[in-house]
């Protein structure tokens, strides 16, 4: 048994305490500055009630006391840490605190963590080894991968909420998602149209060839990889308009983005944004507000969901 322990890969784990609302943004930074992979300590479902702080763990091969001091300045002066006399996590030490240890199983362990769960009012979304159907519910199924989109995260769950409703209320004959990732949206808007009865065409798009075979996957596991039509063509060489556009990204990337997405929506067409936070919205909608406006914009757990809206002609 030592033996066998022996050979298994062993990590860092460095445990930071974060404010709840920026776990994503903080995550992003131990990412770049060289983590493998960042969870949050006993992870929620959407609608249960979140801490105000959270255990944000950030797992690296190596890293030097130099390095991980760095990332900790960078995200003290983000803002990004909370006051350890006050966290709420229940993990003790100071943030940045660090340990080795050897890989429990991860590729069987986290699994435990991602069952069944209600979105709206008409999706239910579930792993494929727990596949489970309820009544009135369309059943979405997703592997989790590296590329972002379970529906556990509020952008995501926001995101479906609207198609949920747009679909239901307009019928859009031609729907985009941009930077489609596990493709859960597209997904969602081909099983949604087929529960109706509806034919549309389906284009989703990602720059990121894993988050492209990952969204494929989960197609086929759907039964829906013909209604979808999956693409790395940039945005720029599309030259055309849909009835319904998704884009959940983050927020300097929409920003980025935005000429593309304004012109790509369809007189009377909808435009939903999401992957930013609250305080960012105002900075992020300001650059689609002309020609479009704001049909409504929700914020859950710190994060914004907006439709936007071209006029007809």
């Amino acid at each position: 048994m030592q033996r066998a322990a022996a050979s298994r890969q062993s990590y860092t784990r460095a445990v930071f305490r974060t404010h709840a609302h920026l776990a994503d943004e903080a995550a992003g930074i131990l990412v770049a500055g060289g983590a493998i992979g960042c969870a949050v300590a006993g992870m929620k479902l959407p609608r249960a009630r979140e801490d105000k702080t959270v255990a944000l763990e950030a797992y690296f091969d190596r890293i030097s006391t130099a390095e991980l001091s760095r990332l900790r300045l960078m995200m003290e002066r983000a803002g990004m840490l909370a006051d350890a006399a006050r966290d709420s996590t229940g993990h003790g030490g100071r943030n940045g605190s660090v340990r080795r240890i050897v890989d429990p199983g991860w590729s069987t362990l986290w699994m435990k963590r991602f069952g069944p769960f209600r979105v709206g009012r008409r999706m239910l979304i579930v792993p494929p080894w727990k596949r489970e159907n309820e009544r009135g519910r369309t059943t979405i199924v997703v592997q989790p991968a590296r590329a972002f989109g379970t529906g556990h995260h509020p952008t995501t769950a926001g995101a479906l909420r609207a198609i949920e409703s747009l679909i239901g209320a307009r019928a859009p004959k031609s729907i985009l998602d941009a930077g489609t990732g596990s493709g859960v949206l597209a997904i969602a808007a081909a099983l949604l149209g087929m529960r109706d009865g509806l034919e549309r065409e389906i284009i989703a798009i990602d720059t990121d060839p894993t988050a492209l075979e990952n969204a494929r996957v989960n197609a086929r596991l759907n039964g829906v990889e013909k209604s979808i039509r999956f693409s790395s063509v940039p945005l720029a060489s599309i030259h055309r308009h849909f009835d319904l556009i998704a884009a959940n990204i983050l927020s300097h990337t929409l920003i980025e983005l935005a000429p593309h997405l304004k012109r790509l929506v369809a007189p009377g067409g909808r435009l939903i944004l999401g992957g930013f936070l609250a305080d960012e919205a105002d900075e992020v909608l300001a650059h689609y507000r002309s020609p479009l406006r704001c049909l409504s914009r929700k914020t859950h757990r710190g994060w914004t969901t907006a439709v936007m809206a071209r006029a007809p002609r």
